[in-house]
């Protein structure tokens, strides 16, 4: 099995990736936005997972609040 990635985005905005490495269970997650780098390194079962956890973070900033939940779709998973 070889790595897997993918792009999670909010909206029009590439929030960071999420990598699975052959032989893990998990996808590690790397911020590409500093207002995401609270997820930096943490690890999700799914890459759907980690994408709804930047959905949840993003929606819990108050100046960002607007922006992204204007932007917010259906999610998008880009494959790497």
């Amino acid at each position: 099995m070889s790595s897997q990635a993918y792009i999670i985005e909010i909206g029009s905005d590439a929030v960071g990736i999420v990598v699975r490495e052959a032989g893990e269970s998990a996808f590690q997650f790397h911020s590409a936005l500093s207002a995401f780098r609270a997820l930096d390194g943490k690890k999700f079962a799914t890459a759907q997972a980690a994408h709804r956890a930047a959905l949840d973070l993003g929606a819990k900033r108050p100046r960002d609040h607007a922006r992204v939940r204007a932007r917010v779709g259906q999610p998008e998973l880009e494959y790497v």
